[in-house]
């Protein structure tokens, strides 16, 4: 019987210390090979998208762009008129009480926000980190829903050797 070394690894968060360099060893094989599948990723790296809901818009110093709303700010993807925020589940804890959900609303209302409650800061993240996280919050479900999306983070992620082809 021949023995096999198998290496062990962890799913982090996109708040990991050196995000990029913990990927990039952790696919250094995939990466020799060329652009390395977005995939690949997300079994390593969690979704940061712990609680989605849309709530009446509000501002706060804590809130930081996500979904949709990142992408549109960074690609040519067209955001809705319901901007996509993120906050951390701290933060929203503490503002929980004072949000108002929305349940139903016309598609053209602005005055109606999506909120993502993520585990960590979401502001605290690099351009990397943060890349990362908006492009796995998504479910691999709403990316096939939405080519447009998955071409909108290939052109993100391609500056830094990964693409998605979800779509």
């Amino acid at each position: 019987m021949t023995s096999q070394l198998v290496r062990a690894t962890c799913v982090v968060m996109a708040s990991h210390p050196n995000l990029e360099n913990h990927l990039r060893g952790e696919l250094k094989w995939e990466f020799s090979q060329g652009l390395v599948d977005l995939r690949h990723v997300r079994s390593l790296v969690s979704s940061p998208r712990l609680i989605s809901l849309s709530v009446r818009a509000f501002s706060h110093p804590a809130l930081a762009e996500a979904g949709d709303t990142f992408l549109d700010s960074r690609t040519r993807l067209a955001d809705y008129p319901q901007k996509t925020m993120a906050i951390s589940l701290t933060n929203y804890l503490l503002l929980v009480s004072a949000l108002e959900i929305v349940d139903e609303y016309d598609p053209n209302d602005r005055s109606v926000m999506k909120l993502q409650v993520w585990p960590f800061e979401p502001r605290d993240l690099n351009e990397f980190a943060i890349a990362v996280a908006v492009a796995l919050s998504y479910t691999p479900a709403e990316l096939l829903a939405e080519s447009r999306i998955s071409l909108a983070i290939n052109e993100l992620v391609g500056k830094w050797g990964f693409f998605t082809d979800e779509f």
